[in-house]
């Protein structure tokens, strides 16, 4: 008999996020050699509400496969790594960077964890690592 958990929606992603007044988008993606998900200039409004943006907004991210939100931050620490000196650049330059894993499941209750060779591999970039988390209320 199959599990009810293994049915579950999951879907989830990790990103690297920059932030600050005068971003170079196009610095960002070349430095970094990744095309960004999701940009926003502060002119630009967000698409949720229509608030005007208070700051430059670049963002890369690797979606979650599976139902395993880890897997995807260690992809994108794996495919950022070549890059962290730079990215450790912007962030004591000023700019507000960070990592963001973001997780949303039908589950009610939601269990993950970061193995150490994970944290060793986050702490090299030396920035913020931020949860987005969403249970859709254990329909199952």
């Amino acid at each position: 008999m199959e599990h009810a958990v293994e049915h579950a929606f999951h879907a989830g992603d990790a990103s690297l996020i920059i932030r600050g007044d005068t971003l170079d988008f196009d610095e960002i993606a070349r430095r970094l050699n990744v095309e960004p998900a999701r940009i926003l200039g502060k002119v630009g409004k967000v698409a949720v509400g229509g608030r005007k943006v208070s700051k430059d907004f670049w963002m890369y991210r690797v979606k979650m496969r599976g139902d395993d939100p880890m897997g995807s931050l260690a992809q994108l620490l794996r495919e950022l790594e070549p890059h962290h000196a730079y990215i450790r650049h912007l962030s004591d330059s000023g700019y507000d960077v960070c990592f963001r894993v973001s997780y949303r499941s039908e589950l009610g209750q939601i269990y993950f964890e970061m193995p150490a060779e994970l944290q060793t591999q986050l702490a090299r970039f030396r920035l913020r690592l931020e949860f987005s988390i969403l249970s859709y209320g254990g329909t199952v």
